[in-house]
């Protein structure tokens, strides 16, 4: 339970609120010259949601645009309605920030969080085993095996 939901969820929540943080304050003050009022608690507020939304669909950035393609439907209907209704974007900026956002920080997350909770061991090669060229010569001539008198190279 605690590595399937609260880890996922917390390490989302984290890159969420420090992105959204950094989109409100510089987006209102690019489009709006000012700061919406309360941008602390809206964007932890925004940021959570978003965070429960990316933890419970369980995106990955792999498969966001080929077999998780509604989720991502969802995902971007979601953080529109954030961007809009809770972060006090006009609708054209805050679906296409939401869009940008989404598309960027949602892969990065999803990224970030399967690199901490699935970790792969390292494949290690054996060095005993003799491997056979992928490649062939071009030419159709083999190449000699390299050998044990070979001449030192030119100075």
């Amino acid at each position: 339970m605690l590595t399937a939901y609260v880890w996922p969820f917390l390490i989302y929540w984290l890159i969420l609120f420090v992105i959204s943080y950094i989109v409100v304050e510089y987006g209102q003050s690019y489009f709006y010259d000012e700061a919406t009022p309360g941008a602390l608690a809206k964007v932890a507020l925004g940021s959570l949601i978003l965070a429960l939304i990316l933890t419970r669909t369980r995106t990955s950035f792999d498969t966001m645009f080929t077999a998780n393609f509604p989720s991502t439907v969802i995902l971007a209907i979601a953080w529109t309605g954030v961007f809009i209704l809770i972060y006090r974007f006009h609708p054209w900026h805050g679906f296409g920030l939401a869009i940008a956002t989404l598309l960027i920080f949602a892969g990065m997350a999803s990224l970030v969080v399967s690199s901490m909770l699935d970790p792969k061991p390292p494949g290690r090669m054996d060095m005993n085993k003799e491997y056979k060229t992928i490649r062939k010569s071009a030419t159709g001539t083999s190449v000699p095996p390299p050998s044990s008198t070979t001449p030192a190279p030119a100075k």
